[in-house]
């Protein structure tokens, strides 16, 4: 349609021209059909004018309409991913005490192999006819005349250490589980007194880093959180490659960011996905720096 148009322009051209440098020679209805073609020209080209506003103007529309959209589906993006990532936060938390229950249920299957343990391990009788007594109740001492001597106890109280007859330490794997035992009956000082002792007497046992890391949940519990704060940090420090260690600098973080201590959080946060970038810890504590910025 444009073409047909300058094709029409470019034809008056020559009338213009002619009318231009020879006026003398054309005659009035030559200049009538002239001045029809240039009105219609210039009715063509306002036509053209309006036509192309118009287009410009539904192009616009349209462009809005679309930025709308988009702006719409783009907060509706962003909520959506919001959910997602508080939905994965709340399964790797669930992960999580799941991990803690199934270390309950380890300790409840070390307990009763312990028991096992104990019970096959029993003192044999001291002579023929007599019977056996156990490790932990030892008999009071008797007197010439078959009596308790004067101030000593009818019978010895049990020992969480050691063997009272023949001085054997008990096992880790037995201090252990009697912490766990005593650290879910909700008496947390005893647990913490048989994690501590484990500590001292196994050093170098498999159930150090644990008993350290329950000592610090014992303390969490009881509020005490310069204490927890210090024993979350001893598993860390004391044993690194302990699954327990990511957990332990994980909680030790939560712990001071409820404190309201916003920038050693921050650290304590980034030096588990520094340290322990493989662990579940390390993933929580990424989501955390999100909201921490």
């Amino acid at each position: 349609m444009m073409l047909l148009r300058f094709h029409r322009v470019w034809r008056l051209v020559p009338l213009v021209a002619l009318a231009a440098t020879g006026g003398c020679f054309a005659t009035r209805g030559d200049m009538r059909i002239l001045q029809g073609d240039i009105t219609a020209m210039r009715t063509e080209v306002l036509k053209n004018q309006l036509e192309q506003r118009e287009a410009l103007a539904q192009t616009q529309r349209l462009l809005q309409v679309a930025s709308d959209s988009l702006t719409r589906v783009s907060a509706r993006t962003v909520g959506i991913q919001g959910d997602v990532r508080g939905e994965m936060r709340a399964v790797r938390e669930q992960l999580l005490q799941v991990q803690t229950l199934l270390g309950q249920s380890q300790a409840t299957i070390a307990r009763l192999r312990s028991e096992i343990e104990a019970r096959n391990s029993a003192l044999p009788p001291a002579a023929a006819g007599a019977p056996a007594t156990s490790a932990t109740e030892q008999p009071p001492a008797p007197t010439r005349g078959g009596t308790s001597r004067p101030g000593t106890p009818a019978a010895s109280a049990p020992s969480t250490a050691a063997d009272t007859s023949s001085g054997a330490l008990v096992g880790p794997n037995q201090l252990y589980t009697t912490g766990r035992d005593q650290l879910l009956r909700g008496a947390t000082a005893t647990a913490r007194m048989t994690f501590q002792e484990l500590i001292t007497n196994y050093p170098q046992s498999d159930y150090a880093a644990d008993a350290q890391f329950w000592i610090a949940e014992s303390l969490a519990k009881e509020n005490n959180v310069p204490a927890a704060d210090a024993a979350y940090a001893a598993v860390v420090s004391a044993y690194p490659t302990s699954p327990k260690a990511p957990t332990a600098l994980y909680k030790r973080a939560q712990l001071v960011l409820k404190q309201g201590v916003t920038a050693q959080a921050r650290q304590l946060f980034e030096q588990v996905v520094a340290k322990y970038p493989r662990s579940d810890e390390a993933e929580l504590a990424a989501e955390t720096l999100k909201t921490l910025r």
